[in-house]
């Protein structure tokens, strides 16, 4: 184990009270609650702007998606009065370090990963793109559920899985129409003799036409992320 004295050779005291370790970063996996003046490194997948559908789309802040070496996955969240500070920060794909961050427990609904964990941006939260002596990361990996799991997950909101399929028909005016936002429906096959109907509404909508419109894409195989598994009507 490592002495006290060891610890603190490789630490530094910061005026704002945090203490904070140079040398080596935290898994994912062995996040504490609390704040910490630690520091992870990870992929950015991806990351969308997060909206209250119930009041009028209100911008609530930018959900991101990281992904360590351990292959563990979380979720960070920048609250909206944060978010001018770090959007020109984000570049999807690239391996960032993040410091100086609060950990919260992930609410019971809308989960989509299967960390307990969230990472919460503070004022004292720096994020660096790494460039050189990068880890080794997946640049992918999805929480893929199949039929019988989305059917359990229908009408309950307690996770946001992502989704495989192969896209048949598609419904929707001005498919090939790059930027409109009207509701686009799309039949994907996501199991042998299994079709389910996914709506895509707004900007999503917009960037389904973008794939679309350059050629016929039917018969094409997509991942769709953050899904919200319903239920209309009987079975």
């Amino acid at each position: 184990p490592l002495s006290v004295y060891h610890f603190l050779k490789h630490c530094n005291i910061q005026k704002d009270g945090f203490l904070r370790c140079c040398r080596r970063s935290l898994s994912l996996d062995a996040l504490r609650l609390g704040r910490s003046a630690q520091f992870i490194v990870g992929r950015l997948l991806r990351f969308w702007d997060s909206k209250n559908i119930k009041n009028q789309g209100e911008f609530m802040g930018i959900t991101l998606l990281l992904l360590d070496e351990k292959n563990s996955v979380i979720y960070r969240f920048i609250p909206a009065g944060r978010s001018p500070y770090y959007r020109s920060l984000l570049k999807a794909g690239s391996v960032v370090r993040v410091s100086c961050f609060e950990v919260a427990r992930c609410t019971n609904m809308y989960k989509i990963t299967d960390h307990p964990f969230v990472i919460r941006f503070i004022p004292q939260t720096t994020i660096d793109e790494v460039v050189a002596n990068a880890p080794v990361i997946n640049v992918e990996k999805f929480m893929i559920r199949k039929f019988d799991p989305l059917q359990a997950l229908a009408n309950t909101n307690l996770e946001l899985p992502d989704v495989v399929g192969q896209i048949q028909p598609v419904q929707g005016s001005d498919l090939t129409a790059a930027g409109v936002m009207s509701r686009v429906v799309v039949r994907l096959m996501i199991e042998p003799m299994v079709v389910v109907y996914l709506s895509l509404w707004d900007d999503v909508a917009s960037m389904f036409r973008g794939l679309i419109s350059s050629g016929d894409r039917t018969q094409s195989v997509m991942v769709v992320t953050t899904v919200n598994p319903k239920i209309f009507g009987s079975l």
